[in-house]
Parts: C-alpha cells; structure tokens; sequence
C-alpha cells in the first residue's frame, strides 16, 4: 500500500486528451491527411520519435548491407582479370583503394554517428564515391572493351536506392549526382559507339528511375507499418487510461479524490492477514468538528471545497509512511498506516490536527475555535483485542468520541 501524497491510483503517463490528440494526427497521417505522401516527413514531434525508434535497426541494416555491397564490388576485379588485364593493377589500386579502403574507414563512422542523418549521408557519399570511381577506371583504362562497363553504372544508384534504402532526399541527391557523373561519361566516350552510348544511357535512366521509385515506396510503406504500430500503441494507452479512470471511479471518492470505504473494506480483506502479521498497523480516525454548522453557515459549495482541503492535509500530515486516507462519510475520515510506532502514532495524529487548524477556514458557528478544527481518535492493532477490520475501527471511533467529549480539537490515542 503507498503512501497518498498524490491522487490514489496513480496518474496516466500521458493526459487522455493528449494522447487522443496524437492519435488524431498518426490517424490522419495514415488517411493521407495532414503530410505529403511525397515528402515523407511527419510533424516534427513524431518525426522525432520515428527517427530515435528507428535508429538501432536502420542503422544495423546500414553497416550490414554496406559491407555485403562492398564486398560484392570487389569481385569486379574478377571481371577486370579477364577483360582488363593489362589495365589490372589500376583497377584493383582504384577499386580496392578508392573504394573498398574508403568503405572500410567511413562504415564505422556511419555506426559511431551521433546523428542519423549524418549516417544517411555518409553512405550517401560512398556511393557518389563509387560511381565516381568507376567513372574515372574507365576513362584510364586502355582496354578496348572498357566502354561496356557504361552498361553496369545503373547498378550504383539502384544499390543506395534498394539495398541501402537511403531515405528518399538522399536517394534522390545520390541518383541524381549519379545521372550527372553518367552523363559526363557519355560526352567522354570515343566517337563511334553511339548506339552502345544510348543504350547504356536508357538503361541507366530507367534502372534508376525504377530504383527511386522503389526507395520512395519502401519508405513510405515503412512509416506507414509504424503510423500503425502508434496507432496500436495509443489505443491501447487509451484503453488503459480508460481502465484506471474507472478503477479509481470505484474505489475513489467523486469530491475529495481520496479512497472510499468500499475500496478499504475490500482492500483490507484481501491484506488483513499481511498487515497484522508484523506490528504496526494502525487507524486515525478524523471527525471535522461542527461540520454541519459551517456548512450552513457557508453554504454547500464551500462545505464541498472545505472537506477537499482537509483530505489535501490528511494526505499531507501522513508524509512517507505508507498508509491511506479514506473518506469514511460525510465528514469523517480514516486514515490507515502502516509499520508506525505509538510514538509516530501520536505524533501523526498531531500532525493531523495542526494541519486542518492551519488552513484557517473561518468557522464562525463553532464552539470549539474560529477556525475549523477536527477531533482525532487513533489505536494501534492488538491481536487479542482486534480480530478484524470492524473490531479496529470500532476502537477507533471509541478514541475519536472520548476526544469530542474532550472540548474537540484534540487527539485521543490508545
């Protein structure tokens, strides 16, 4: 049992408007509401989230799919073996030195990167560096048959558009630096191989212009799968939101906010057995002298107001020691603590009574003060005297009528 220095029941992580706010945006989102479906960005919120959710497994599938892309690009020396002998040790220097090296060195800084787009950026950057490379090997090359490599360029950007999956304004800048790199591979090429030149040039175009397309819809088919991932996350928080409303519904007083009876007979059935095994366990019980009076005198809306603050001192005078208070009726409270000494007893109770004296609500009607005050009753469990919760309360209220017929504004602890 905690303490109740807050409302019982706890509080939702988030409040229910908010999250039924947010789920309004995330359905709206996956409607096509409220975002271009070709921007593929979310408002800066949840754009936020994505990216922070996203970020272990992007950035595994990054390093993963680099080192099998790179691995893959050094097997062209196989190619280079065959058809570019005489021009072998350039391509293996350019291949494996521009290349593969710069690979090696750029991919644990794309897993160390403190921002995920940097790390977009920096595999952007190894596959200009890869076009660009193979662009320069083949303007060096000597061999007759290097030309027909314009044929496998296409291959670049479709590697960062579907193996990498860049996210799309970096896939675009890569395929587009990539078409102008082609281009000027092309305007270089040695007269007579027009046809060979357009051919590759249609071929990369379209292998691309495919790729890209293809980046775009996987990221916008990826962040639709999480819209929908949140929108179960929210409903469900909803629905929990929902469960504890009613829960405190039940077992909370509508004014005071406090527990009620039903929840501390029930409470108190299940843990009876726990509480008074070890020694400790006690009940206060709190009785606002001449209630009836001041709430004549000031009407039924401050009589409200008046018992919400003496429930707000009763939860303050208990401090950390686990216990409740409850609203045990009309203007009664009870206050259960647990694992306190008669000495912490006596000074909770004083406690109490300072407290509610303290908030100075002026009880012009009372015999007692004028101010309001409360009568205090408090007992400590004794196995051979209380053999349930009925007999404990009963000695409780029998401690609470000696202090009324004490003058009232007193404590009474047995």
């Amino acid at each position: 049992m905690r303490s109740q220095k807050r409302l019982p029941g706890g509080r939702e992580a988030t409040p229910p408007a908010a999250v039924a706010a947010e789920r309004g945006v995330v359905e709206g989102l996956i409607d096509g509401r409220g975002a271009s479906r070709w921007r593929l960005m979310f408002p800066d919120t949840l754009e936020t989230r994505y990216v922070e959710e996203t970020r272990v497994s992007r950035t595994r599938g990054l390093l993963y799919s680099g080192i099998f892309a790179f691995v893959m690009y050094a097997t062209f020396l196989i190619s280079d073996t065959i058809h570019r002998s005489e021009d072998l040790a350039l391509a293996a220097m350019l291949r494996l030195g521009c290349v593969c090296v710069v690979a090696m060195l750029v991919l644990p800084l794309v897993q160390r990167a403190p921002s995920m787009r940097l790390k977009e950026w920096l595999m952007t950057a190894l596959v200009i560096n890869t076009m660009l490379v193979s662009a320069i090997l083949l303007q060096l090359s000597r061999t007759e048959l290097s030309h027909v490599d314009t044929l496998l360029f296409g291959f670049f950007p479709m590697v960062g558009n579907i193996l990498f999956r860049l996210r799309f304004p970096q896939a675009l800048t890569a395929s587009l630096t990539c078409t102008l790199i082609m281009a000027g591979v092309i305007a270089l090429e040695p007269a007579g191989q027009e046809g060979l030149e357009l051919l590759a040039m249609v071929i990369f175009v379209s292998t691309t212009g495919l790729s890209l397309l293809a980046n775009h819809q996987l990221e916008h088919n990826q962040r639709q799968v999480w819209l929908l991932r949140q929108r179960e996350r929210l409903l469900l928080e909803e629905k929990r939101a929902a469960g504890q409303r009613l829960t405190r519904e039940a077992n909370c007083d509508a004014l005071t906010g406090v527990y009620n009876r039903r929840h501390l007979e029930r409470d108190l059935a299940q843990r009876w057995a726990d509480l008074t095994r070890e020694d400790g366990l006690a009940i206060l019980m709190v009785d606002v002298d001449h209630f009836k009076t001041y709430n004549d005198h000031h009407g039924h809306v401050e009589g409200d107001h008046c018992l919400q603050q003496v429930a707000e001192a009763l939860q303050a005078a208990i401090g950390p020691q686990p216990g409740m208070v409850v609203r045990y009726g009309g203007e009664e409270f009870l206050v259960l603590l647990e694992s306190v000494t008669e000495r912490q007893l006596r000074a909770c109770a004083e406690r109490i009574r300072r407290k509610v004296r303290a908030l100075k609500l002026i009880h012009p009607d009372s015999t007692v003060a004028k101010v309001l005050t409360v009568s205090v009753g408090a007992v400590s469990y004794k196995a051979e005297q209380h053999t349930n919760l009925t007999d404990l309360v009963r000695a409780a209220d029998a401690a609470l009528y000696d202090a009324k017929h004490q003058g009232r504004d007193c404590c009474v602890v047995r």
